[in-house]
């Protein structure tokens, strides 16, 4: 053979080679573009899965079985969630990879490797004993793995079921109704209650702990089990802090960054002056939140150290009542609330609940302003931290002294001045949308309960975790009356000019209220005519503010009753900002106007 014909032979396979070199490369790329494509719903398929197990195997009494069959399944899915992630992190550009983004996902690889090499040397399914420690030990292993998967999974495809839209308003509407519909369901699990409860008492009760309210038609320490009372305080956490704040921060915590979208939402719901300070603020909201948390759960430990309780228990009823009280919920789930005699007079710990209901009050923009690094925040707080703080302070001090006034012979008949401050001061406090109570408010006077339902209309902050029509608002209307009054063009607080646009909402914020309280009122009185007037509208304030103070009468109201009671939840929630934002403002600005009337008022 000639060198010219070698030479034609080595370039032919040289082409050859070449072109094979090009199609496995070509046909690379593709199959990473599809795997990048189909691989997060997948993912998100995966995730639903494990909450699906997860529902199946704590909501249900399972016999050995079919809790074999349950743990074995669980296995299959994580060691798939497993292969997912690998071919993830294969087809990744190393080069370019940012292993921060990658942490959870090998965390989770070596729980996964964990709980396959202890199930080969340590546990065999044909001597499978539920009650065994080294069983019980790999079935929360297990549970972990899925819980993670399943965070991961819907934290990294929000987009697919978190209503992203330009507008925030209709995320928030649309993620509470899907919690409120979720947690209705995990409630009448068979293993979340102790006895039977109807879907309008889940769904009640649900409203009542997303909406951070804390009013239900029985006694959960009584019916909810240790695994209802963990989905109620899963529940009144995510009303507190919302469900686009903690998946948005888990997000954050497991990726790089969001999307521009997300962070457009998430600017307008913490209220930060620009995009790119959003997610710092977002991620110390949720910091600040669990730190006061779990400080207050640590003290609540130690002043219930005489309940004979055991640790699991009260560390339990600490965390509990942290959370319930930082979010205004007014959750408890001790038979008799706060009323018992451990409580009632108890000042450490009665102190340390009211501390995490005003901090919770006093909105996530003053809280950060205070504890903000940044020398301006630390000299001058914005107009709207300094409103919140004095109006909270002048309504507990002013609650306080209006309570005892009011019902005098009541507080002089308690066994101590100190037990009466503590009472009058509690009650003041947890008027602010909190929902606890040291003493039986069926026992107060018309007018402790007038007192106490002007309190609950008010609320708390704006962007906090109360309710009521806010504290800025009714400032806003009185420095609008007084300007009125005066003849004043601007209302003026301080050094500053108040925007028209905020005396605006303020007034519509009012109109709705009263609008709303009439329309809620009429409707309970012709539904609940076995109670009393006055029970009913204290009931319906305490639901408007999300306050959760009841007269005894919650397990006694109607179906139509209940139904209209959980609207006005939702709306103390989130209504009237819904409203405002639905509304908007008129884009259109028109320079004609109309022959002027004077018509004759008052």
């Amino acid at each position: 053979m000639s060198d010219k014909t070698k030479f034609k032979i080595l370039k032919f396979l040289l082409k050859i080679h070449q072109a094979v070199i090009l199609d496995h490369k070509e046909w690379r790329y593709q199959l990473q573009k599809l795997i990048e494509k189909r691989l997060p719903i997948f993912e998100l398929f995966l995730g639903v899965l494990a909450i699906i197990s997860l529902i199946y195997t704590q909501g249900f009494q399972l016999s050995e079985e079919d809790l074999v069959k349950s743990i074995r399944y669980d296995r299959y899915l994580a060691t798939i969630y497993s292969i997912l992630i690998l071919v993830k992190l294969y087809y990744m550009k190393w080069s370019e990879m940012d292993w921060r983004e990658y942490v959870v996902d090998l965390f989770f690889l070596a729980i996964i490797f964990f709980i396959l090499a202890y199930r080969v040397f340590f546990l065999h399914e044909y001597d499978f004993d539920a009650d065994n420690k080294g069983w019980t030990a790999y079935i929360v292993i297990v549970q972990v793995s899925m819980i993670i998967a399943s965070l991961v999974s819907l934290s990294n495809n929000r987009s697919y079921w978190m209503f992203f839209t330009a507008n925030s308003t209709v995320m928030i509407l649309g993620s509470l109704v899907s919690i409120i519909f979720i947690g209705t369901i995990l409630l009448k699990l068979p293993e979340a209650s102790t006895q039977p409860i109807t879907w309008l008492d889940a769904f009640f009760t649900t409203t009542s702990a997303v909406c951070v309210t804390g009013l239900a038609p029985f006694n959960i320490s009584e019916v909810l089990t240790f695994k209802g009372q963990v989905i109620l305080m899963i529940l009144f956490q995510i009303g507190g802090l919302g469900i686009v704040t903690l998946t948005t921060f888990i997000a954050l915590t497991i990726q790089k960054g969001v999307k521009t979208k997300e962070e457009v939402i998430i600017q307008d719901i913490m209220e930060a002056d620009n995009i790119s300070t959003s997610s710092r603020i977002l991620r110390g909201i949720i910091i600040i939140t669990f730190t006061v948390e779990a400080i207050g759960a640590f003290f609540l430990y130690l002043a219930w150290g005489d309940l004979g309780l055991s640790t699991f228990e009260r560390v339990f009823v600490s965390v509990f009542h942290s959370v319930s009280a930082f979010c205004n919920a007014g959750f408890s789930n001790f038979p008799e609330g706060l009323q018992g005699a451990d409580f009632a007079k108890d000042w450490f710990s009665g102190g340390v609940v009211m501390l995490l209901i005003i901090i919770g009050g006093l909105g996530f923009r003053t809280y950060r302003e205070i504890v903000s690094r940044k020398k301006q925040y630390r000299r001058h707080l914005s107009l709207q931290s300094r409103i919140s703080l004095q109006a909270t302070i002048v309504l507990i001090i002013v609650g306080t002294a209006g309570i005892f006034v009011t019902d005098i012979d009541y507080w002089m008949s308690k066994d101590s001045w100190s037990e009466t401050l503590f009472q009058t001061l509690f009650t003041s406090v947890t008027c602010r949308t909190a929902g606890f109570s040291v003493v039986e408010i069926g026992d107060l006077s018309s007018a402790s309960v007038m007192m106490m339902i002007l309190l609950m209309y008010i609320g708390g902050a704006p962007n906090s975790t109360a309710g009521g029509i806010k504290v800025t608002t009714v400032t806003l209307l009185f420095s609008y009356f007084w300007a009125q009054i005066k003849g004043r063009d601007h209302v003026h607080i301080g050094w500053n000019t108040i925007q028209d646009a905020s005396l605006r909402r303020a007034v519509i914020v009012f109109m709705m209220s009263i609008l709303m309280s009439f329309v809620s009122i009429f409707i309970l009185t012709i539904t609940e005519t076995h109670l009393k007037p006055e029970d009913v509208t204290f009931e319906f304030f305490s639901a408007l503010g999300t306050a959760g103070l009841s007269r005894g009468i919650t397990a006694d109201i109607s179906a139509v009753g209940k139904i209209v009671l959980a609207i006005v939840m939702f709306s103390g929630k989130i209504g009237l900002f819904t409203l405002i934002s639905l509304l908007g403002e008129d884009e259109k600005s028109f320079e004609y106007r109309y022959p002027e009337s004077s018509i004759l008022v008052g």
